[in-house]
């Protein structure tokens, strides 16, 4: 049976470019899904974990110096640090995790040596946690410069917020002392520690008037130890998946306060949502609309060929055999169609992605056995629109004066 090329040509142009659409919008639609869930890090965390029951999880503020005197109780509830080893296996088994116990605690903090225009002293919120995890956690916090905690320093490491560093007039390398502002009942909690800061953290938020200690320093200077405040988590993924998972650790953790920071989580799960159907619904309609075109070529294609389809049949070929041949051209059309569509859909995307979004884009090979599968089905799909058309083609009336 003959090719007619001009109408080959005009099915695989469909092919082409419905796949160079199909490529363009699934590396979009990766590359900035990945670079949306890498803005919305900045964030902070999205899940946090407090001792229960509970009604509300907020951030502490800054507290202003109290008479002399004064004493504060106890810094709000606290859970045994052993929920952390369930955090870190919930963390290896799902990727994308990022986990950060915290204790609180009010603190005197003065600066040494002593500046007789500052406050002898100030009081201020310290937060124990894990320094090196803090900075993933909030990568969007502006340092005064990068942290060394190197185990060679004679003090431990600290950092505080832009506004403590501002009234203290202290910056990277300066020492400081602190204290607990009341000792613990069971006056487990020490006099006092020194601390080398080590970097001055600019966050915009409440932040900027506590400082940040390793959790090991601020429990044993509290009498603390093997107590935290909270845990805060970053789990990546659309708020259904992030649902999921604090529903299982809920489950998992019966005493524990389990629930979502979201403003992050439903804003991130909305963006990313949008993206999503809009993917969806182009494609959708593309493949609609090459759908159409391909049966129309094919039908074009096998009204020229009714008197090759008619010998064909003459000579004893059946109707299976006769589909055959279409639906493997058809197959071998979207297969081309496909490779080359990924290829031109590819480039397009890279272009997109550098001058809308900022992104620079990786290929995404798993998309490729996608391209052409689909492209391939749309074309066995028209050609499958054939049957009726191959069935009603009668040797003895397309041949009849031949």
């Amino acid at each position: 049976m003959s090719i007619k090329r001009p109408q080959a040509m005009v099915a695989l142009l469909s092919l082409v470019v419905g796949a160079a659409v199909m490529s363009m919008l699934l590396n979009l639609y990766g590359g900035v899904r990945r670079k949306m869930t890498q803005e919305f890090r900045a964030y902070g965390a999205n899940v946090v974990l407090a001792p229960g029951p509970s009604t509300s999880i907020t951030r502490p503020q800054p507290l202003l110096p109290s008479p002399a005197g004064q004493r504060n109780q106890e810094w709000g509830n606290t859970m045994d640090q052993s929920v952390m080893r369930f955090v870190q296996e919930f963390a290896r088994q799902r990727r994308g995790v990022t986990s950060l116990p915290m204790l609180y605690g009010v603190v005197h903090l003065k600066r040494i040596p002593s500046d007789s225009r500052l406050p002898d002293f100030v009081n201020v919120v310290a937060l124990g946690t894990d320094l090196v995890a803090l900075n993933r956690m909030n990568p969007g916090w502006r340092e005064s410069k990068a942290m060394d905690y190197s185990g060679a320093a004679s003090l431990p490491p600290c950092a505080v917020g832009a506004h403590i560093a501002s009234r203290l007039r202290v910056a990277s390398g300066d020492t400081l002392y602190l204290e607990p502002l009341a000792p613990s009942p069971a006056g487990l909690a020490e006099a006092g520690s020194t601390c080398r800061l080590d970097s001055v953290f600019t966050t915009g938020s409440s932040e900027d008037d506590q400082m940040f200690l390793q959790l090991e320093d601020l429990q044993k200077m509290m009498g603390m130890t093997g107590k935290i405040s909270l845990v805060q988590l970053r789990l990546d993924g659309q708020t259904g998946e992030i649902e999921r998972a604090i529903l299982g650790l809920s489950k998992a953790l019966p005493g524990i306060d389990v629930r979502p920071i979201r403003q992050v989580v439903y804003s991130e799960g909305r963006v990313l949502g949008v993206i999503r159907w809009l993917l969806l619904s182009v494609t959708a309609l593309i493949l609609v609309i090459i759908v159409i075109c391909l049966m129309a070529t094919m039908m074009a294609i096998a009204l020229e060929r009714r008197k090759d389809i008619g010998v064909m049949k003459a000579l004893g070929a059946s109707d299976f055999q006769v589909m055959r041949l279409f639906l493997m051209e058809g197959a071998a059309l979207g297969l081309v169609g496909g490779w080359a569509g990924f290829l031109i859909g590819s480039f397009w995307a890279f272009g997109l992605a550098r001058h809308l979004f900022g992104v620079t884009l990786e290929v995404i090979w798993w998309t490729l056995p996608l391209v052409c599968g689909l492209a391939a089905l749309l074309a066995l799909g028209a050609s499958v629109s054939l049957v009726r058309l191959v069935q009603g083609i009668q040797p003895a009336v397309v041949l009849k004066g031949e």
